[in-house]
């Protein structure tokens, strides 16, 4: 967790519940757990993902209608609008229509239905274009607005993502989407004797019993389960500070921008990784003799790896010092991804012993 589940609105929430603490966060996702399993032994236990969406959906009378065309807008109209005189399904499509502030999910409840239906709350999933990727974890967020939802919601609500509301809500489906009953068998399984997490090993997951998911949900649902320090990273052209600072200031004529240097982007570390203080900070220049510079002019989907010392890692003259680490890496789209672990001490030290000295034979020393 971080500062955002200090967020007044978070203790509110918790309070709602009745789950109030000092650690709020963490309460709300308990008593979430606590729901859900309550539902599960009741059942007698479930076999997969999709039927615990199923039994969870059920119990808070809760149904998915996914956008996948222009003409499910229409369906959509049709079945609630003027069939079931919910009016407000007749206007939502403007919101998510709006690219400045993108829209995946939202929750109706239904002011037509009776207190035993079990449509009485709908949750709408843009599935169009890009946004079908995150199909899997919207549901879940989705059904975590109604696990939590204590008080009437006749309007959907739309905040921001970094909303603490949101991250909570984002918090909660990154847990019971990847229930861990049903998760960590097939994670243990896929990880026994791999020393290091693996992109194929993400995928061997997928495969085994979460297909809906999306390969970056999925792995973080790994990282956060890793007991050793762990680090994804997307890196992508960008430019310093000061550049962009320069070129958002008013200018007499239009001038060419510099081109971007590959930097880091955006970074996610697990709790291992902040306890053991291994971090990349954002906007780090990646150094030409990485894996991830060297995928980057790669077709996508090409995939990398290999061991590399963090000492070549430098920003304004300072470097992240002797770390040896290894990293797994790919080209998607505009930018790499790239998880990044570090090796054993043995095999940390020779590493960076030989970057050293590589390092003096290249510049003379």
């Amino acid at each position: 967790m971080t500062r955002w589940d200090q967020a007044p609105e978070i203790f509110s929430l918790a309070d709602e519940l009745g789950v109030g603490g000092t650690a709020p966060a963490s309460s709300i996702l308990d008593y979430c757990h606590r729901r859900i399993d309550a539902w599960v032994a009741k059942a007698g236990g479930v076999t997969s993902i999709d039927a615990l969406e199923s039994l969870v959906t059920q119990k808070l009378q809760m149904v998915f209608e996914e956008i996948r065309t222009d003409d499910d807008w229409e369906r959509l109209k049709e079945v609630y609008a003027r069939g079931k005189k919910e009016f407000v399904f007749g206007a939502i499509r403007t919101k998510f229509d709006d690219d400045h502030n993108l829209t995946y999910g939202a929750l109706i409840q239904r002011r037509n239905a009776g207190p035993a239906d079990i449509d009485r709350f709908v949750a709408v999933i843009d599935c169009r274009d890009n946004k079908l990727a995150r199909r899997f974890f919207t549901r879940w967020h989705e059904i975590a607005h109604r696990l939590t939802t204590h008080t009437d919601m006749l309007e959907p609500v739309y905040r921001s993502e970094h909303d603490p509301i949101e991250k909570m809500m984002d918090e909660i489906a990154a847990h019971v989407g990847f229930y861990d009953p049903l998760f960590r068998p097939i994670y243990q399984q896929a990880t026994e004797g791999v020393p290091h997490l693996k992109f194929a090993t993400v995928e061997t997951i997928i495969g085994s019993g979460f297909p809906s998911a999306s390969f970056q949900a999925t792995l973080f649902a790994c990282t956060r389960r890793l007991p050793t320090p762990v680090i994804y990273l997307e890196a992508a052209l960008d430019h310093k500070k000061e550049v962009k600072r320069r070129l958002a200031a008013p200018r007499l004529f239009d001038v060419d921008p510099p081109p971007g240097e590959l930097r880091v982007v955006k970074v996610r570390a697990n709790d291992a990784a902040f306890k053991d203080k291994f971090f990349i900070p954002e906007k780090m220049r990646v150094p030409a003799d990485s894996v991830i510079h060297n995928l980057f002019d790669a077709d996508p989907m090409t995939d990398g790896n290999g061991e590399e010392c963090l000492s070549h890692w430098e920003s304004q003259g300072r470097s992240l010092g002797h770390r040896a680490v290894v990293v797994d890496a790919r080209k998607v789209h505009d930018r790499v991804i790239a998880i990044v672990q570090p090796v054993d001490a043995a095999r940390a030290k020779a590493k960076c012993q030989m970057s050293s000295l590589l390092g003096q034979e290249n510049t003379g020393a």
